[in-house]
């Protein structure tokens, strides 16, 4: 997979979080087009808002290359059925400590996903893993997007309904149509533990993506976990507070293998700390504003910080950006190498 590739494998991700009700055939370059153009949007309208009932909105990222590139994936607000929870039953799961945590993971894939890219972002506390190829199957993409919802009595997204699937797990499952076509758009089910997961799928041609999406869901692993991640932050400073945090792993033949993210707000202002392998252009935090990034190579891994909180006196006071990465602890290029914990 090269660069362009990838780039546009985000920009997929980023379409199927933001939209709720993708169409049944999705044609690639239009999409991400238009995911292009809504991020743009987005960015503009929202930065440094709180993320409302609908979406919260993932810092944008852009690969700084003379032709530009798009942003890693948005992850959109949660929604979830309004019908009873029963108690939980499971045996509680111990609690991640580090600072990019999964809730739940994908265990058997379809065929049609064919060799996917994993990513996993926490922003604002709410958890999301996708999986994406770039394989087309007749003129659509395949992507997934997993979430465990937190709210259960919140009500399902404008333009959407619920009609009755077949139980996952033996636990009650519905199927997430649209009003205008009545076209399923994802799965709902209840988990053991009491709450909704949410399974949407940009791919649907009959009945073998209903029946793959029961055999997905009915693999899915819950249970709080630690996400691996390329960096240990030591001695941050204590006003810039943690608002996103994401990591990418497209496929071990893209460029680059990986990347991941950090971003802090403080003060209405906003500053974020990209990684990646070195060797891959300049790689960035693409909100307006944010300046020239500042950047530093160590262990063949890529450290940038830009954003608007970067000349705040906390940041200053221990150099500057380019300080305020000497704060972070490289633990290298390759992924055999990360750690979750350690004051992560």
């Amino acid at each position: 997979m090269r660069t362009h590739e990838q780039r546009d494998l985000t920009a997929r991700l980023s379409a199927l979080a933001e939209a709720p009700a993708p169409p049944a055939a999705l044609d690639a370059p239009a999409a991400i087009a238009r995911g292009r153009v809504r991020l743009r949007r987005r960015r503009r309208a929202l930065i440094g808002a709180v993320a409302g009932s609908t979406a919260a909105v993932l810092a944008g990222v852009l690969l700084l290359r003379p032709s530009g590139g798009p942003p890693v994936p948005a992850v959109p607000a949660p929604t979830a059925p309004s019908t009873l929870a029963p108690s939980p039953t499971t045996t509680p799961t111990p609690v991640a400590t580090g600072p990019l945590s999964a809730e739940a993971g994908f265990g058997w894939l379809p065929p049609w996903l064919a060799r996917p890219a994993v990513g996993h972002a926490n922003s604002d506390g709410r958890s999301v893993v996708t999986a994406a190829t770039t394989t087309a199957v007749e003129n659509a993409v395949p992507a997934l997007r997993l979430e465990l919802l937190r709210d259960t009595g919140a009500s399902l997204a404008p333009g959407t309904h619920t009609v009755a699937a077949p139980a996952v797990a033996g636990r009650e499952a519905h199927w997430l149509v649209t009003d205008a076509s009545g076209a399923p758009v994802g799965l709902r089910w209840l988990t053991a533990s009491g709450r909704w997961a949410e399974l949407r799928a940009t791919v649907w041609t009959g009945a073998k993506v209903k029946d793959d999406l029961l055999r997905v869901a009915a693999d899915v692993r819950f249970g709080d976990r630690d996400v691996p991640f390329p960096v240990r932050p030591t001695g941050v400073p204590a006003d810039l507070k943690v608002r996103n945090v994401e990591v990418h792993r497209p496929s071990k033949d893209s460029e680059p293998p990986w990347s991941a993210m950090l971003s802090y707000t403080v003060g209405g202002k906003w500053l974020s700390v990209t990684v990646q392998p070195d060797g891959f252009g300049v790689f960035a935090d693409g909100r307006p504003d944010g300046g020239t990034p500042v950047c530093r190579v160590e262990k063949g891994v890529q450290l940038c910080v830009n954003g608007t909180a970067t000349g705040i006196p906390s940041v200053q006071g221990i150099g500057g950006p380019a300080g305020l990465l000497t704060r972070f602890t490289v633990l290298g290029a390759d992924e055999a190498s990360w750690s979750t914990g350690g004051g992560l």
